[in-house]
């Protein structure tokens, strides 16, 4: 009997063991349970058993806070865009500004999320936690968030105002920003504008509207000053030489005081450039912003915008219908030019033929090259390049429009290519000799290798006392001609 009995015991204990060591279900197949949000994460074995679980379980949380962030952002945005009256509103801007709002309410919000199992997986050397969250749970926290939103405005306000009178003005437009941030969440999830009594005046009022109204009191006296970094110029891939340079000061009653550690944001019209979007005052409301490189410019001369970036503000100024002039001062705006010519390396290649015979020495190569270099351009020739690609490979390459291998010998060379041939036939002889001349020149940028400015011509009639001065002016009128047309386009393209 007492064998019997310690079989059985030495048995159940094994199975005991042997589920224990069972994979379970949800790690590769996700519970269908639509009452609980749940959130599955993962960690990678480095050794340190605690911190790895901790990781696979932040991990699992943070599933679950992005999928509820989402929720609210879904949520937000739907309330606003049914209310607004605003047909020109960003939506682009909105669902970033929506999103950033609700991922920092759902972190701030979200409480009861339970780790409900884990796994480690030796094989895979990987930990996993399975976490859960009752939606009803989830639902009533909101609910209460919502209720105590007239409450953190009315905080958050005081503490602007005490801010403002401190001249503390970045901390008092952090506080009413933020306001207004928790008040567009609890709106959407009452699915109505929040009443209460902000400045303690004994009258009931929109939540967002006083907020609002505050903060267009304050921003309206923001001044943006410009110190330096107008009017350069600068070339392609390259940056800028001097930064734009200013100060941003609060106007009150006469007196300007600087503003810092201010929000601000850049923008490049007329230009493909690179720079840094955001950028803040320091300490004594200095800023300074940089272009690092430029690409191409549209217009002749790009503008640069610098203003504060609030984008909460913005955001509910577009969905309340008002203007955003009613919020934020213009922005300073900051000119420059692009010298394109400078910034680009050319090689040039033109090829002549007469009567299908090729020309030793090209005249159209050396009217090309003296084009370019009296438009400022940078200009190499066949000599320059000769040691990365032979002359005769070249030409072969130009010839027959093997534009591909052309563009891999010289992409590290030059920023573009223009290669072609020019071609005159005799069409008659006798006391005047005649000829006519054909051109099919092309511009390729090679980076891309792709053809940016053609000029093709056809038919070009000239005469002359002998054959040969005949097929020479042909070649001459149809060159001139040719280049003409592809300088313009290649202006234009660059441009």
């Amino acid at each position: 009997m007492k064998k019997t009995l310690l079989f059985l015991i030495t048995f159940l204990i094994y199975t005991l063991i042997l589920q224990g060591a069972r994979r379970p279900d949800w790690v590769d197949t996700r519970p269908v349970k639509p009452h609980l949000y749940q959130g599955f994460g993962v960690a990678e074995d480095t050794g340190s058993k605690e911190d790895d679980r901790l990781r696979a379980d932040q991990n699992a949380r943070t599933e679950i806070i992005q999928e509820i962030s989402s929720s609210i952002s879904s949520e937000v945005s739907s309330f606003y865009s049914e209310s607004s009256s605003n047909d020109n509103v960003n939506e682009a801007q909105s669902m970033e500004v929506f999103s950033s709002i609700s991922s920092a309410y759902a972190e701030a919000t979200i409480e009861g999320i339970k780790i409900v199992d884990r796994y480690y997986d030796k094989k895979s050397k990987l930990y996993y936690s399975y976490a859960s969250l009752e939606r009803s749970v989830f639902q009533a926290q909101m609910v209460r968030r919502a209720s105590e939103a007239r409450k953190v405005a009315q905080e958050r306000y005081a503490y602007a105002l005490t801010a403002r009178s401190e001249g503390d003005v970045t901390s008092a437009l952090g506080q009413l920003s933020q306001a207004l941030s928790h008040v567009m969440v609890a709106q959407s999830i009452v699915k109505k504008q929040l009443e209460g009594d902000l400045d303690q005046d004994g009258k009931t009022e929109f939540l967002d509207a006083a907020l609002g109204q505050e903060l267009g009191r304050i921003t309206r006296n923001i001044r943006i000053l410009k110190a330096g970094g107008d009017d350069q110029k600068g070339e392609r891939n390259q940056g800028l030489a001097k930064p734009f340079e200013g100060t941003v000061v609060y106007e009150y009653n006469g007196k300007q005081t600087p503003l810092p550690n201010l929000p601000l944001s850049m923008s490049v019209e007329g230009a493909e450039a690179d720079y840094q979007p955001t950028l803040s005052t320091d300490a004594n409301g200095r800023f300074s912003a940089r272009i690092y490189k430029l690409h191409s410019a549209s217009m002749a001369n790009p503008v640069v915008r610098i203003g504060l970036s609030l984008p909460h503000i913005n955001v509910y100024a577009d969905h309340a219908g008002q203007s955003g002039a009613d919020f934020f001062p213009l922005a300073q705006e900051y000119h420059f030019q692009m010298d394109v010519a400078a910034s680009v390396k050319i090689f040039v290649r033109v090829l002549e033929e007469i009567n299908g015979e090729p020309v030793s020495r090209s005249k159209s190569d050396g009217m090309l090259i003296k084009a370019l270099l009296a438009n400022k351009y940078k200009v190499l020739d066949a000599r320059q390049i000769a040691s990365r690609i032979p002359i005769d490979e070249l030409d072969q390459f130009v010839g027959y429009e093997a534009f591909d291998s052309l563009t891999e010998k010289l992409k590290d060379a030059a920023d573009y290519a223009i290669v072609g041939l020019i071609a005159s036939e005799t069409s008659s002889t006798g006391t005047l000799n005649y000829a006519r001349a054909t051109a099919n020149l092309n511009a390729i940028d090679l980076e891309s290798g792709r053809i940016i400015a053609t000029a093709h011509l056809e038919d070009v009639k000239a005469a002359g006392n002998t054959e040969a001065k005949a097929n020479a002016s042909a070649l001459r009128k149809c060159s001139s001609n040719a280049i003409a047309e592809l300088l313009a386009q290649l202006d234009i393209a660059l441009n």
